[in-house]
């Protein structure tokens, strides 16, 4: 009885037509996406790390396709959450943005503005995709190259120094992250991005012994470096 069950089973699912399996068909969507190595769900950005003083800068946010590509442009929107600090047209811009033809990936050019406020506070800005465009939001998860869509990017905005977004990949060399530690660095380098991807590896070996040279001199004029937290500052 057991195997005539079995045989009848087989029949039936080769007697299905191709046209009888349900397939699902969504609306093609678009999301946000980091890569395995890239900090989760938010950005900081000071305009107090920039090489020159800016009123207005652009930090590009790296967006991907969640459905099926199409020969033509199609348009998206951005919105800020409720829980958003940072305020529209004053401390950022969300500009109107479209996925090119044939595209999977696009980087939108998110604005953000040197208000006058920025000097003493951060401002949290907390982005979604925005209905009412060709491309809905896309559902988050993670891809098999360990890559992540988002349903949310956290982009934090100030004008004061800031542990910035890559300190993790250099915190091996150049230990925990203090404002002052950092102010100290700027200082003796000239330099206000430490980030591997821009410098290399082997700049930032050459910069901690650098900074432990300087701090060293530092130290015999004015005794220990010690931080806002009350921790003296090493390397």
């Amino acid at each position: 009885m057991k195997y005539l069950t079995i045989l009848m089973l087989l029949v039936f699912a080769l007697g299905c037509k191709k046209s009888d399996i349900l397939t699902y068909h969504g609306a093609d969507g678009i999301s946000f996406y980091i890569t395995y190595f890239e900090n989760p769900d938010s950005i900081n950005y000071s305009f107090a790390l920039q090489p020159t003083q800016k009123q207005r800068d652009t930090v590009l946010l790296n967006m991907r396709l969640v459905g099926k590509i199409s020969a033509n442009a199609r348009t998206f929107k951005l919105r800020a959450t409720d829980s958003s600090t940072a305020r529209n047209n004053i401390d950022y811009i969300l500009p109107d943005m479209k996925l090119p033809a044939n595209q999977m990936f696009v980087k939108y050019p998110l604005i953000v503005l040197n208000s006058p406020e920025m000097k003493t506070k951060s401002f949290k800005l907390l982005l979604e995709v925005a209905p009412g465009a060709e491309l809905v939001a896309g559902a988050p998860g993670i891809a098999t190259d360990l890559s992540a869509n988002l349903k949310r990017m956290k982009v934090n905005i100030t004008g004061q120094l800031i542990k910035p977004d890559y300190w993790e990949n250099v915190q091996f060399v150049f230990g925990t992250f203090s404002v002052t530690k950092f102010q100290f660095m700027i200082k003796t380098s000239g330099l206000t991005n430490f980030s591997p991807a821009v410098i290399g590896l082997g700049e930032i070996f050459r910069l901690q012994v650098t900074f432990r040279n300087a701090l060293t001199a530092y130290e015999k004029v004015n005794g220990p470096l010690i931080d806002e937290s009350g921790n003296r500052v090493i390397f």
